[in-house]
């Protein structure tokens, strides 16, 4: 799958974007999502965990770049 890549890079980039801005407590839930997000595919190797772990990645990649937009990270 070759979104799949995609979709890591794109969420890792906005991800280490969205940690650095965030305060302590924001950077340890940001670290756990991320973590889980990554890591289900391979404890639970099923094709619905993979889908479910990509459309959370998309969902996750979302929620950090409306949380940069929010805290004045990128502006325009």
């Amino acid at each position: 799958m070759p979104y799949l890549l995609i979709v890591n890079i794109i969420t890792l980039i906005v991800f280490i974007v969205a940690f650095i801005t965030a305060e302590a407590k924001g950077r340890i839930i940001l670290a756990t999502i991320m973590a889980l997000l990554f890591i289900l595919p391979y404890i639970f190797p099923t094709r619905e965990v993979e889908w479910a772990s990509f459309a959370g990645k998309v969902i996750f990649s979302f929620g950090c770049y409306l949380y940069i937009k929010m805290h004045g990270f990128l502006k325009h």
